[in-house]
């Protein structure tokens, strides 16, 4: 059964209507769930409490995750998470633009 089948109207009579979960999520080969989201940070504390010691940890496509390699982070230092961002850039819009390129409804 589909979770995200039917949601409440703003009518507020109980009426149901279809939503559009294909905005925020892709449906895998399997059948379940995956959240369009792209994960990124410079520094991976957060990225991986989520994907490997989460209880979401299966839901995230592992390509749409970015932790910079350095791993350091920028340390609340504007300059070097400037410097970072233009190290890092060229992948982060690749993966922009796969997820773009990927919906048939981009919004936001």
């Amino acid at each position: 059964q589909d979770p995200f089948r039917h949601i409440p109207s703003a009518d507020g009579r109980g009426h149901f209507v279809d939503d559009r979960k294909d905005v925020f999520f892709y449906q895998s080969d399997d059948e379940h769930y995956i959240p369009r989201a792209l994960l990124i940070d410079l520094e991976p504390r957060v990225v991986n409490k989520i994907t490997c010691h989460g209880a979401h940890r299966d839901l995230f496509n592992p390509e749409n995750l970015f932790v910079a390699r350095d791993g350091g982070g920028a340390g609340n230092n504007w300059a070097s998470g400037f410097r970072q961002g233009e190290e890092h850039h060229e992948q982060v819009v690749d993966m922009i633009d796969r997820e773009a390129d990927n919906s048939d409804s981009l919004a936001g």
